[in-house]
């Protein structure tokens, strides 16, 4: 008869991310991982089976948790127009950096830029979940009176996927009242020329 797992493999994992969020892939070691993860080394293995396993579990972890939730906020028509949806990120996002002092910024722009993403299927799981983020911006974007031209969508998709890994980065860094302010001001231009 097989032994019942003595630790709740969710709770292992997000300590796994919050590990490897803060330390990056490299700097994450077996010792750290089963310290934070509150696990033996037979029962990591067994589980995990590696350091790389358990690294593409948090990458699901963030992304069916954080990007999944962001994406589904992005594409909700209940939530208002999809310039509206787009904002209340953006101000969320700055408001916690502003006033809750949220310096821990973003899994996956950290992953993106770790010597991890250099591996074919790391990259390949931090690249669908980009694409995923640009995808819940497009349908946004497309949320409006008249179809916007597809050409206008794509390229302001990606420009606002790019202000909203900047604003991760900056909220990470401190950033001031007066940039995160600034930052949503030039969303809000982006996403609305006439403004």
């Amino acid at each position: 008869m097989a032994r019942p797992r003595e630790f709740d493999p969710d709770t292992a994992i997000t300590a796994a991310m919050h590990l490897f969020w803060d330390h990056g892939y490299e700097d994450a070691s077996l010792a750290c991982l089963l310290e934070a993860m509150k696990i033996t080394k037979g029962s990591f293995y067994k589980a995990f089976a590696d350091k790389k396993s358990i690294y593409l579990k948090t990458l699901d972890y963030y992304d069916d948790k954080v990007i999944g939730r962001t994406v589904r906020n992005l594409m909700d028509t209940d939530q208002g127009s999809g310039a509206d949806r787009i904002l209340a990120l953006f101000e969320a996002v700055a408001a916690s950096a502003r006033t809750d002092g949220d310096r821990s910024g973003c899994f996956l722009c950290n992953a993106l830029i770790d010597r991890a993403a250099h591996d074919a299927e790391i990259e390949e799981r931090l690249q669908a979940m980009v694409f995923r983020l640009e995808n819940g911006f497009r349908a946004a974007l497309e949320d409006r009176p008249h179809r916007p031209d597809p050409e206008w969508v794509r390229a302001t998709a990606r420009g606002v996927l790019s202000s909203y890994f900047g604003l991760r980065v900056l909220g990470k860094a401190g950033l001031s009242k007066t940039m995160a302010d600034d930052c949503v001001a030039q969303v809000r231009r982006l996403i609305d020329p006439k403004i």
